[in-house]
Formats: C-alpha cells, structure tokens, sequence
C-alpha cells in the first residue's frame, strides 16, 4: 500500500501550488493576451499616427528613436516665409534645435517652401542671419529647421525626419 501515500503527498503538493493565473488551455491552441485599454495607448487610439502625414508627436518619436534626447521648448518660432507656427526642440545636451513646423497638407508646406532658397534657408532673393548654421528639412506636411554647428548632429537629425513616415 505504498502507493496510497504517494497519491496523497501528491494531491497535497497540487493544492500547495500557486495557481497559474494565465493556464494554458488543454485544447493546444494559444491565450490571447488582455485587451489593452485604447485610452492608455495613444497611437491605438489614433491619436499619434506612423505612417502617412507628420504630426508633433511623430517627430519626437522619430528623433527619440533616432537616438537623440529631446526637450520641448516653450518658445514658438515664427517666421514671414512659414505660413504655420513653430514647435522648437532641444536636440542633445548642447545648444542644438530644431524648429518643426506641421501643415494641414504637403500642398501647403510646398507652397511656402518652393519660395525659399533651401541653401539659405531664406526667401529667394533674402537672407536670414541665423546665429547658428541652419538646415532646411522637408518631407511631406513637414519643414524644419536644424541649427547646429556641427555636421555629424546635422546629418543625424536631417536623416531622422527627411526619410518621411511610411506612406499609409
């Protein structure tokens, strides 16, 4: 009558153990993962798209993705050749920025930009003395501008937002 004692010990050690609070099911096939709450992810809610046409929140995903450390500034560039405000950002620990403006179409952005003179970064026919070099970055709804000494940090920001989101 071993086995008596065994079977025993073995019911007492079952109702010891912690319950798993996923079990897998005996059927084999897969459990499916807690609905998530729309309201806590703002890209399920639509709210910040990936692809298609820039919003703020896609650029500061992109250069944050892109490996820079972002700081929202609470300044908003304007300039007469940019028919939209401007949302400046602090790109690295230095003095480095860049001044993002978001239209309602890449019609719009078109519009102001096919007058500058992109190597200026001016209105054909001007020039804007910036303190610091500027870069003129356009990619669909978006033009910005990226002011930094240094060339290596111009290239990595122009990379990050000229590739674009991935069409729809």
């Amino acid at each position: 009558m071993v086995r008596r004692p065994f079977i025993i010990m073995c019911v007492a050690l079952a109702a010891c153990a912690p319950a798993d609070k996923n079990p897998a099911p005996r059927d084999g096939s897969a459990t499916q993962a807690p609905a998530q709450d729309v309201a806590e992810d703002p890209v399920a809610a639509g709210e910040c798209r990936k692809t298609g046409d820039w919003q703020l929140c896609s650029v500061e995903d992109r250069l944050t993705r892109a490996g820079f450390v972002i700081e929202k500034l609470e300044e908003s560039p304007s300039y007469a050749f940019f028919s939209v405000p401007g949302t400046a950002f602090r790109v690295g620990a230095g003095s480095d920025r860049v001044e993002v403006f978001i239209y309602a179409s890449a019609a719009a952005r078109q519009a102001d930009t096919e007058k500058m003179d992109s190597a200026a970064v001016s209105p054909k026919g001007e020039r804007v003395n910036y303190p610091v070099p500027a870069l003129l970055i356009t990619s669909r709804n978006l033009a910005a501008i990226a002011f930094t000494y240094n060339e290596r940090q111009k290239e990595r920001i122009d990379l990050a937002l000229s590739a674009g989101l991935p069409a729809r």
